[in-house]
């Protein structure tokens, strides 16, 4: 799963001076990082995130503002609506919408979140709400190689208020997703979507090697399907 950059019918291109926020997006209980790189409304700021799929485009949007995707546009190669989905928070599943019905994104997206805008007894009050970054200091991978250097944690993948899990991207765009669990600095986890939408969680059992304990894939309305568990090393 990448975001296109290649020109295509759908075009990505940033706005000028766009907010450039990471939107979440929840997938079978997992959480997902991806930048807003399209201006739906026009109005000078992303605020959906254009995604690449076998078939064609997932575009997520942000509509309530709270840095989480909400719902999701598909389109073909030409950038022809096929279909929709909605998140259902309750359930924690996408489910299938009238492309017609769905709301479409406004204003900044996920630039908007982290704004409590009925602060106190004054609803004209606004505060932002931040999050424990941790140390700052860079997580390293451990590799066959040696240690690999990826970077500071910037997200928080189990909402305790402390930043665990550092995202990279590779030339050919596939995404990994590196967890330090017990905040050493050291990733423990680690969760690789394939430009294809394949996924392979591993963890990290042994000195230069990594376990899978799970794969599956990234279908083409949003939703995520487990394939199976598996206890065969992945040597890093």
């Amino acid at each position: 799963m990448y975001v296109d950059e290649t020109g295509s019918d759908v075009d990505t291109t940033d706005t000028a001076d766009a907010g450039q926020d990471e939107l979440t997006v929840e997938v079978g209980g997992d959480e997902y990082e991806v930048t807003e790189n399209y201006d739906y409304d026009q109005d000078g700021e992303n605020d959906s995130a254009v995604v690449q799929t076998e078939d064609g485009y997932m575009a997520f949007h942000d509509t309530d503002g709270d840095g989480t995707a909400d719902t999701m546009v598909e389109l073909d190669a030409d950038g022809n609506v096929t279909g929709a989905a909605e998140y259902d928070e309750a359930s924690g599943e996408w489910t299938a919408a009238d492309p017609n019905s769905v709301e479409a994104p406004s204003g900044g997206g996920a630039d908007d979140a982290g704004t409590d805008t009925t602060t106190g007894d004054d609803p004209t009050q606004t505060t932002e709400t931040t999050t424990d970054t941790g140390s700052g200091e860079g997580m390293t991978v451990d590799t066959a190689e040696g240690e690999m250097e990826v970077g500071p944690a910037q997200y928080d993948s189990d909402g305790d208020g402390t930043n665990d899990t550092a995202v990279v991207t590779d030339e050919q765009g596939n995404t990994y997703a590196f967890v330090d669990t017990d905040a050493d600095g050291e990733a423990d986890e680690a969760v690789v979507i394939e430009a294809d939408g394949d996924v392979t969680v591993a963890q990290h059992t042994a000195e230069d090697e990594w376990t899978t304990v799970e794969t599956g894939h990234i279908n083409a309305d949003g939703s995520y399907t487990s394939d199976s568990a598996s206890d065969a090393a992945w040597q890093g």
